[in-house]
């Protein structure tokens, strides 16, 4: 009730000030230089996933902030969930998630300008769906492999849906997904190295 009240209310605040549109609009710049960026520098961005936990945030950063790149977050969340202990990779790679995906949430804030070229009518269903279910619609949606997370994150941002809840549903969402995904790279790229003797336990 109080999910839904929140975001019936945002709805009526959804027509965007001054401020508010530059805030967009710088957040959708930050996501196209980064995109770039990301493209150019790749092979010394790769590199990061070295350093265990750290490399884990930050590749994991870049692929909730800049989803136009293809980053391999979840391959790299599965290699490190074999290496590193699975729980914590999970819990570290959601956060990262969480943060990268504030940009999106911030580029939706400034109102059309990031969803711009979606259909009236698949934005109105992800809208409904957002402001029908609230707080069980962002964590449902941060808990599955999603391609829609982009759109449906800058929805909310456009309704005001509360950042900080909407940070922490986020969070748990993608953490319990990544752990998933890490579990099973330390279930099964263990076995397979096993196999072939890399790993002599």
């Amino acid at each position: 009730m109080g999910d839904h009240s929140e975001t019936a209310a945002s709805t009526k605040r959804a027509v965007p000030r001054t401020k508010e549109i530059i805030i967009g609009v710088l957040a959708l710049a930050i996501t196209i230089a980064g995109c770039v960026a990301i493209v150019f520098y790749w092979d010394y961005i790769s590199q990061v996933q070295q350093y265990g936990y750290i490399g884990a945030f930050i590749i994991s950063a870049l692929a909730g902030a800049f989803a136009f790149v293809p980053i391999p977050g979840i391959l790299v969340v599965f290699t490190l969930g074999s290496l590193l202990n699975p729980a914590l990779v999970g819990i570290i790679s959601g956060l990262g998630e969480a943060v990268g995906s504030l940009v999106i949430y911030l580029t939706g804030y400034g109102g059309r300008v990031a969803v711009g070229p979606l259909s009236e009518r698949f934005m109105a269903r992800l809208r409904g769906w957002l402001e029908s279910h609230g707080s069980f619609a962002v964590f449902f949606m941060s808990v599955i492999l999603n391609p829609l997370f982009y759109p449906f994150t800058a929805i909310a941002g456009m309704l005001r849906f509360g950042l900080v809840k909407f940070f922490f549903l986020c969070w748990a969402g993608k953490a319990i997904k990544n752990m998933a995904i890490a579990g099973l790279g330390y279930l099964g790229l263990r076995t397979i190295l096993r196999w072939v003797g890399v790993l002599g336990i």
